[in-house]
């Protein structure tokens, strides 16, 4: 099994991981820094990465297809989850927001990226799990009202939550490895933030409306809309 690799700063924990594989770096190694200078998120926006907040990289090799990314997307979302709900005190709500967002009391805290690639000499897939918390600091710039858990008033150490995501991505890993995704599917429903409610969700080159009922067995966003029930792979809410 891997440990962490710790570094004071580095352009990403995405960047810096996908060398690492090529280096045939082993299963459940950490990429982890204190700062990025071009950390990144969904669709290639920037990830402000100021002093203080969680910004690492999670490897894990399997021979699933890429066509089980959505899954795996929101398998590492519901670990994260876990991990984090643990060191909330009452009366702090943490939700999921699809596909792979986390709110604390309805605001952005944290944000995860997943990328994957195929490795031929080996016939097995690296997969790249990124988080972004924020500890300490939330971004300035947002497309989404963001907060910090210490803005909420919540103060948690940096290495509890650390390596308690680490095992908690270990965990919820090998439980939908073993068991398939129906149990995740079901905790992070039972976490969501836009059940029930109207949406719009942003493909960039479309956009539909409707009604927000959950996720399905493949991991997709299922959307009443006017025309009927459709399903959606990717897409931004907002």
């Amino acid at each position: 099994m891997g440990g962490f690799y710790f570094y004071d700063i580095l352009p990403s924990t995405m960047d810096e991981a996908r060398r690492k594989v090529l280096e045939k770096i082993p299963e459940g190694s950490v990429i982890v820094a204190a700062s990025q200078t071009e950390g990144r998120g969904r669709r290639g926006r920037i990830w402000e990465s100021p002093l203080g907040n969680i910004y690492m990289t999670y490897i894990t090799y399997f021979g699933s297809p890429l066509i089980l990314s959505p899954q795996l997307s929101l398998v590492a979302c519901v670990a994260v989850g876990e991990s984090v709900r643990l060191a909330l005190p009452p009366g702090n709500l943490l939700t999921y927001k699809w596909p792979n967002d986390l709110l604390l009391n309805k605001k952005k805290v944290g944000g995860l990226l997943l990328e994957a690639f195929f490795l031929p000499d080996r016939e097995e897939t690296a997969y790249l799990i990124g988080c972004g918390l924020n500890l300490k600091c939330k971004p300035q710039e947002a497309r989404y009202p963001a907060t910090s858990f210490q803005e909420e008033g919540i103060y948690i150490q940096y290495n509890e939550v650390l390596e308690g995501i680490c095992f908690f991505l270990k965990k919820y890993i090998a439980l939908w490895q073993k068991e398939g995704f129906l149990p995740i599917q079901t905790l992070w429903m039972d976490n969501s933030f836009n059940s029930g409610q109207k949406i719009i969700v942003d493909m960039q080159r479309q956009t539909y409306s409707g009604i927000f009922e959950g996720i399905n067995d493949e991991g997709f966003l299922m959307l009443r809309t006017a025309q009927g029930l459709i399903k959606l792979a990717a897409g931004e809410i907002s």
